[in-house]
């Protein structure tokens, strides 16, 4: 191993502790010395000449490893602390990326320091390790990804088109459990064209009533489906990044490998997959959404229904690009102190206010208004059951 590391390295490492931040969103990166390096590699015994990317070393932490070209050993290390339990897909999207970004490193091995080519390489990074984690075929998967986002500059009669494309590993099986619910495409059409160039497809698809079934295997459109009809209760998870996609998570709950990419009202790109699996691109920026993280985080304090209530009504202001503040008080005594013109018959939207009081988040008719109330200035206050105290 070299005593000193080549600045591309350094560099490298420092790029990789940042994309890190948003891969997983409140964790903390710190670099390993060499003698952690070398415990590391000690540790491994004959699975080190497999050149790992990612290793686990405890329940929350993971290390990222970095090799040069022409390396059997790797030449730098990232500790990666999750603050949390590490889960399977954790460990197995870090994987996905450190590949990406050790072949990009590849490419970039002779120069003296990261140069143009990497910075276009990381334009795209996160994307072919989107694709890579989710799919047998990346750069397919990569390519379709990519048709979507362009598909998103499109306008068709001065409205923004907002695709929603399921696409199945194994379409046969999926058609036959959808059955009236699919409307098949005779001759089908290949995914690139039907997103960027097959205008009538922009008026039909709208992401709430229907979305494009494609093949994977085929990389064609093959039909529609009826989101609408969809049982909302076939959706295994919990969450999905908007109450109106729980039917689109619904169609993905029988087969961990199909993915549907869909691309929201306001702008963003939203990526759920049958693994359970959400990121988004929003504002250039690719996050991974781990909605379940934050479930049990807040269940250690609160009921279970009044943790779904809750986020489930700020992760649907949150996809809407719409604040709001949710306060969940564990008592009731000092309610005055914390909010001063609580009872005041002359209180600010002392109507709105009135009628909400009482009113509880976990109940979903009852969620509907004060999700929407939310959006007024003002937090909402509930208490640990959640009522609604103001």
């Amino acid at each position: 191993m070299r005593a000193r590391r080549p600045l591309v390295i350094v560099d490298a490492l420092a790029s990789l502790a940042n994309a890190f931040k948003d891969i997983f969103p409140g964790s903390t990166t710190t670099y390993l010395s060499a003698a952690d390096l070398a415990a590391q590699l000690e540790a491994l015994g004959p699975r080190a000449a497999l050149r790992p990317k990612v290793v686990p070393l405890d329940e929350t932490r993971l290390a990222a490893l970095l090799y040069s070209d022409g390396q059997a050993e790797p030449q730098a290390g990232l500790l990666i602390d999750l603050w949390r339990p590490v889960r399977t897909s954790d460990s197995h999207f870090a994987r996905a990326f450190c590949r990406v970004f050790n072949d990009d490193l590849k490419h970039v091995s002779d120069a003296l320091h990261l140069n143009e080519h990497w910075a276009s390489l990381e334009q795209t990074r996160l994307r072919r390790a989107v694709a890579r984690f989710l799919n047998y075929r990346p750069h397919q998967m990569s390519n379709w990804i990519r048709a979507v986002e362009d598909s998103m500059a499109l306008t068709y009669e001065g409205r923004a088109v907002r695709h929603c494309l399921i696409v199945a590993r194994k379409a046969t099986r999926l058609v036959h459990r959808l059955g009236n619910k699919f409307i098949p495409l005779p001759g089908g059409i290949s995914i690139e064209n039907a997103l960027l160039r097959e205008k009538w497809i922009r008026t039909v698809v709208d992401g709430r009533r229907v979305a494009l079934l494609g093949s994977m295997h085929s990389g064609s459109i093959i039909g529609f489906i009826s989101l609408t009809e969809v049982d909302r209760n076939d959706a295994a998870l919990r969450y999905a990044p908007h109450e109106t996609l729980v039917p689109v998570q619904a169609v993905l709950g029988t087969s961990a490998h199909d993915v549907a990419l869909v691309a929201s009202p306001q702008g963003d790109l939203f990526i759920l997959s049958g693994k359970g699996s959400v990121f988004q691109k929003s504002h250039g920026r690719w996050r991974v959404l781990d909605y379940e993280a934050l479930h049990e985080r807040l269940s250690m304090r609160f009921r279970e229904d009044v943790v779904t209530g809750v986020l489930r009504a700020a992760i649907d202001l949150s996809f809407e690009r719409t604040g709001a503040l949710f306060c969940l008080l564990d008592s009731r005594e000092d309610l005055t102190d914390f909010i001063p013109d609580h009872g005041h018959a002359l209180a600010a939207n002392s109507h709105l206010r009135r009628s909400l009081r009482g009113q509880n988040i976990a109940v979903w008719a009852q969620r509907q208004v004060i999700t929407a109330a939310a959006a007024t200035d003002g937090a909402v206050v509930l208490d640990k059951d959640g009522s609604v105290l103001d």
